[in-house]
């Protein structure tokens, strides 16, 4: 593995981008309870609302690729930055639902979607899929460091300035995602190639065509937009079995990273601990997912397990956490099923990665990674609406929890048909 300074960057920017993300939807299940009882909301609406930043981030993923491949991944990032800069910043501003629904969709969620796919399938295209799996790990201790380090800060930012004061604080951190387009440049080869085209300019006929009558002219004219159309948002990857086993598995590991980001401490907090235990909780669970994310990446890297295996392995552990939640009161067996959840939740979504590279490739990454995140769009709003809703009308989240780990297990169906066939 040949290690270039561009790939270097490309992984600091990565790191910055999983350091924020993290941060952001951690910090809004903190102030969940703060924002309820000032908007008199009930605990389904905020969470639903909160869960929107993700489902409108992953929405809009799939224009990520071809604006980027338009105008460059560096440029769109860096004002990607500002847009979740302005966002906190108007959030902190707002006096009814409406507001915080409208900032936090169209400012958090478009800048945070386009800098999401666009730094990782950049990081991509700097290494082959041995050191991608390295860089990934070292990048994704981001999200570990975030978790670590934020609850404790957003609970004093929350506690000594009010939820507003902490939304205005979340918008000038979040401006450093300008930091990470910055950070961004191309590979050489990359940079090469438009200088094999011939200045943007394309050949015209000798002659015109035919007429053909208005019928034909229409579906004449159609069919190329169509095609066009495919070719930019790659839509035939949509017909493969490789897109669909690692699609499957991210979407529901979102739908339950959200959930789990949005309702822990509101969960925690429920049973009898204070916010204070709650965050110290997350900040344990992040120190496992720290090590376990580096030594799953270094076994890839090494080649002394298959990608595929470990995938199965975690994403089964992340049912498991869900399914023994009802029975886990204590502080030790509450700390444990979050370290043990978040460990494994930080190896899938890393595999999942290593996988689109594997098996997709490069080329179509940022298509790949954009229709995932479409996909895991469609779906976000139930991780706020499931478990506030089966709270608001049994008192637990219990059952909740259960359900979102069965739907965890199902994810491994089309993997285990691939194995099978092997």
């Amino acid at each position: 593995m040949r290690i270039s300074t561009p790939g270097i960057f490309a992984t600091a920017a990565v790191f910055i981008q999983y350091f924020m993300n993290a941060m952001f939807v951690k910090s809004m299940g903190i102030l969940l309870v703060s924002m309820m009882e000032e908007f008199k909301a009930d605990t389904w609406v905020m969470g639903t609302i909160f869960a929107l930043v993700e489902c409108g981030k992953d929405i809009l993923a799939p224009l990520a690729g071809p604006i980027g491949r338009k105008l460059g991944p560096r440029p769109v990032v860096m004002v990607a930055g500002g847009f979740v800069c302005l966002g906190f910043v108007t959030t902190s501003l707002a006096s009814r639902v409406l507001q915080v629904v409208l900032y936090v969709v169209f400012l958090i969620a478009v800048g945070q979607g386009f800098a999401n796919v666009l730094t990782r399938s950049s990081l991509g295209a700097h290494f082959d899929v041995k050191g991608f799996a390295m860089a990934s790990g070292i990048a994704r201790i981001g999200s570990s460091l975030s978790l670590i380090c934020f609850p404790p800060l957003m609970q004093l930012f929350k506690t000594t300035y009010g939820w507003r004061g902490a939304m205005l604080l979340l918008g000038s951190i979040g401006a450093h995602i300008t930091v990470s387009g910055a950070l961004l440049i191309p590979p050489l080869s990359l940079r090469r190639t438009g200088s094999q085209t011939r200045d943007g300019y394309q050949i015209l006929p000798d002659r015109s065509p035919e007429h053909q009558q208005d019928g034909a002219c229409i579906l004449a004219s159609i069919k190329p937009i169509c095609v066009k159309i495919e070719g930019v948002f790659d839509l035939s990857l949509m017909k493969t079995l490789n897109f669909w086993i690692v699609a499957l598995i991210s979407v529901t590991t979102r739908l339950n990273q959200s959930a789990w980001y949005i309702y822990f401490v509101p969960r925690t907090v429920a049973i009898g601990f204070s916010y204070e235990e709650a965050t110290i909780m997350v900040t344990v669970a992040a120190l496992f997912q720290l090590v376990i994310t580096l030594l799953g990446s270094a076994a890839v890297y090494t080649e002394k397990v298959q990608v595929t295996s470990v995938m199965t392995v975690s994403v089964t552990l992340v049912a498991v956490a869900f399914f023994v939640d009802p029975w886990t009161t204590s502080w030790w067996s509450v700390s444990a099923n979050a370290a043990l959840f978040v460990s494994s939740m930080g190896l899938v979504f890393n595999l999942a990665e290593i996988m689109v590279k594997e098996f997709i490739g490069v080329e179509k990454m940022a298509n790949a990674l954009g229709w995932i995140g479409f996909l895991s769009g469609t779906v976000r709003p139930l991780a706020g609406f499931i478990p506030g809703w089966i709270y608001d009308n049994t008192g637990g989240y219990g059952k909740a929890f259960c359900i979102l780990g069965a739907m965890q297990i199902t994810a491994l169906v089309p993997l285990v048909i691939k194995r099978l066939k092997q």
